[in-house]
């Protein structure tokens, strides 16, 4: 999920839409070989692709919900609140209101949002239609189909993914050590002795930027939890796209570098 780094790299069809974050100017349109196509003038962040648009968290403008449509390539606000979180789910956006820290459900259609849960939260994703929220108390479970809600556990989660049937995050609640919840536990596993802030997973592997270990990235097996040396780069806001990891590189001027899954060289993905 890359939604719990940012959300800052979208692919729609051959084009991949990311977000400088070297630079801050804007965010690029790459099409085939990676080739730059365009820059748009918003900064998407949580981006996602939902038919012929990308829907982002506008950085550059209070953070609001924009879209950009990618057939006559412009940008427009859609919702003047701050959002972050941005996710689709039966043809509707759910995200977080930073303002309220609430979770809402957003109609493109009609432009109206409705708050989902009362509780305030810091971060959430979605996994077949179950919402798992980090918030003061723990980790929050809500059925987006029966509305009830849980709790799972008291630590609170932070950069959470969900995969077949195990939640894996960095726990606040122990200093960022990477953790995976099984159902029906109330207390984390610690995996590792990693520390993160930036987890993907792809199944059957959990790739991670180890924070003790210079931000090197770490691939675990999910069910035995053995792992290797990934990538040595300083790493941070993983996402998988495809066969395909990037990541910010920190020894490059926070550069997006893309590495197959398979293995071998990493490279420059940005490259004006």
């Amino acid at each position: 999920m890359n939604t719990s780094n940012g959300g800052l790299i979208v692919r729609h069809q051959d084009m991949l839409i990311v977000s400088d974050l070297e630079n801050y100017q804007g965010t690029f349109v790459l099409g085939e070989n990676d080739a730059i196509l365009k820059k748009i003038a918003g900064l998407m962040w949580f981006g996602i692709s939902y038919g012929q648009h990308i829907f982002y968290s506008n950085q550059k403008d209070y953070d609001y919900l924009y879209c950009f449509d990618l057939e006559v390539f412009n940008e427009k606000c859609l919702l003047k609140k701050p959002v972050s979180h941005i996710t689709l789910f039966e043809e509707k956006l759910l995200f977080l209101d930073e303002s309220d820290r609430r979770i809402y459900k957003f109609d493109i259609n009609t432009g109206k949002a409705v708050s989902l849960l009362k509780e305030q939260i810091f971060s959430f994703v979605v996994h077949e239609g179950i919402i798992y929220a980090a918030y003061a108390s723990g980790l929050l479970k809500y059925n987006l189909h029966s509305g009830k809600s849980s709790v799972l556990t008291d630590h609170i989660p932070y950069t959470l993914n969900a995969a077949a049937h195990s939640l894996f995050f960095a726990d606040r609640s122990q200093d960022f050590f990477l953790s995976k919840l099984e159902p029906g536990d109330k207390e984390p596993l610690r995996i590792n002795n990693i520390k993160t802030q930036s987890i993907v997973v792809k199944e059957p592997f959990i790739y991670t930027a180890n924070l003790l270990d210079n931000h090197s990235i770490i691939r675990l097996d999910m069910d035995t939890s053995s792992g290797i040396r990934f990538c040595g780069d300083k790493a941070d806001k993983l996402h998988i796209i495809g066969d395909d990891l990037y990541y910010l590189n920190q020894n490059d001027k926070n550069s997006w570098y893309k590495l197959s899954l398979a293995g071998g060289r990493s490279r420059r993905l940005l490259c004006e």
